[in-house]
């Protein structure tokens, strides 16, 4: 099993951080590269961690990263500015329709002149309305931004869900948003572990990392990781529920490229991301075959066209489905 958590120093290293904070105020993040089991993870901490998530908190980061234009926010008139516009977010349209929740927006303008207060009573309103008590959010976008949820949320802690970057790319492929060619999705996997890895060195035992593979074939171990990082508990009573309950697993899911990723495809992922592979513990094929720079062009025009292609099909024809 290859779990990290930052330590206090901010670099990353295995076991526990005895100090990482367990209240149900601070807020917890889950994000990893897309299809890499963050919607599981985020049914595991409603189902087990009293946790009144709901997926791709995306709001988050696009008026986090825009702030700048409301101005200060101690300013009434700003402020209601900014509360307007995250109103007719299309998050909460959503919001509302998948999970019948109803935000109050009066409540939301009295929590505070500040976007960490607004976004942190929109999560409370949401977990309240979904009977439960921990408050936080899930978005694979996440684990690129991790240094501005941490200035956002300097209490807020992040589990970041890595699976082998072969695996996502076959995941992908099957997906009308996915990267659709090894080449592409190489790149991307890579560039986000990085990303995730380099946000995670300022937060100090408020990061863990766990891979998708170990919570399917040895889910108590990864489950008592996870229990300890998130209430700091020395006795796991929600591990051994996990446990007796045997919840469903799908272990076939896991280093499906041994047998569905032809070799060609394995030495060009290898050759591209084989640094990242191993870095997070995945054993690598021994099979390298760098693209010529033609190839590799070739390989990213088409996966920005196919992947612009499908959107513009998804935006004419509303009955398409995600999954080819």
């Amino acid at each position: 099993m290859a779990n990290r958590m930052s330590d206090q120093s901010g670099g990353a290293s295995p076991g526990f951080a005895d100090s990482s904070p367990a209240h149900s105020e601070s807020p917890i993040f889950v994000t990893g590269f897309a299809r890499s089991g963050t919607t599981w993870l985020n049914q595991l901490m409603r189902d087990y961690f009293d946790a009144g998530f709901v997926n791709e908190g995306q709001f988050i980061i696009a008026f986090g990263r825009r702030l700048g234009r409301y101005g200060d926010l101690r300013l009434a008139v700003n402020h209601e500015r900014l509360i307007e516009a995250l109103s007719k977010d299309g998050f909460f349209s959503t919001l509302r329709k998948n999970y019948s929740v109803e935000m109050d927006w009066c409540r939301v303008a009295d929590a505070g002149a500040s976007f960490s207060a607004i976004v942190k009573d929109v999560l409370q309103q949401i977990a309240e309305q979904m009977g439960k008590r921990r408050i936080g959010s899930k978005y694979p976008v996440f684990g690129r931004h991790l240094d501005l949820l941490n200035n956002l949320f300097p209490d807020g802690r992040v589990i970041h869900v890595v699976r082998d970057g072969r695996d996502c790319a076959l995941s992908h492929k099957q997906m009308t948003w996915g990267h659709q060619n090894t080449y592409s999705a190489a790149i991307h996997w890579r560039a986000y572990i990085q990303a995730a890895r380099r946000g995670s060195e300022a937060m100090r035992g408020r990061y863990l990392e766990i891979r998708y593979e170990d919570l399917l074939l040895e889910p108590e171990a990864t489950m008592h990781t996870l229990e300890h990082f998130i209430t700091d508990s020395r006795t796991f009573p929600i591990t051994k529920r996990f446990v007796e309950e045997k919840a469903v697993r799908k272990t076939e899911r896991a280093s499906r490229w041994r047998t569905d990723m032809p070799a060609s495809a394995q030495a060009i992922f290898e050759s591209v991301a084989g640094d990242a592979l191993e870095s997070c513990g995945y054993p690598l094929a021994g099979l390298t075959r760098k693209p010529s720079l033609i190839s590799r062009a070739g390989y990213v025009v088409h996966d920005r066209a196919t992947r612009e292609g499908w959107n513009l099909l998804r935006k004419l024809f509303k009955g398409i489905p995600e999954r080819k």
